[in-house]
């Protein structure tokens, strides 16, 4: 009889822990849920940055009056204040040295969730010098 009680019991624990834990992308997603969406960066008309549920982003800009993608990647939510993007992509002839860099971010989100402050730093390209940077993002509907 107590071995049937505690093999039930076992199986209880084992079912609750499986239900009651959350996978890595949902809590992933939890944490990235903010950042999900179209910015449009105000400081720098013509630019833009998609973040996706699936972690990954990419960043526009109008040249000539066509949008490009300049560069593009993943990231990932450090702490409520910093974040890092890991870039697999950018333009070949671009000023500072972003593909296959990683550079952790500053950012701030208004209560709202609809503004955000994000802040870092990039290296320049060839030993060049590199580059302070911040933005203020609005959170749009589309690219447009």
């Amino acid at each position: 009889m107590l071995k049937r009680t505690s093999k039930i019991a076992l199986i209880f624990v084992a079912t609750l822990t499986i239900f009651s834990c959350k996978t890595v992308q949902q809590a992933n997603l939890t944490e990235i849920k903010p950042f999900i969406g179209i910015w449009n960066d105000t400081t720098n008309p013509g630019s833009k940055i998609v973040f996706k549920s699936d972690g990954s982003f990419y960043n526009i800009a109008k040249e000539g009056g066509v949008q490009i993608v300049t560069h593009s990647g993943t990231f990932k939510i450090l702490s409520n204040n910093m974040y890092v993007l890991s870039i697999s992509d950018a333009r070949a002839n671009a000023t500072y040295d972003l593909k296959g860099r990683q550079y952790a971010n500053y950012y701030t989100l208004s209560r709202d969730q609809k503004t955000m402050k994000v802040s870092g730093y990039v290296d320049g390209r060839n030993g060049g010098k590199g580059l302070q940077w911040a933005s203020d993002l609005v959170k749009i509907n589309t690219l447009d």
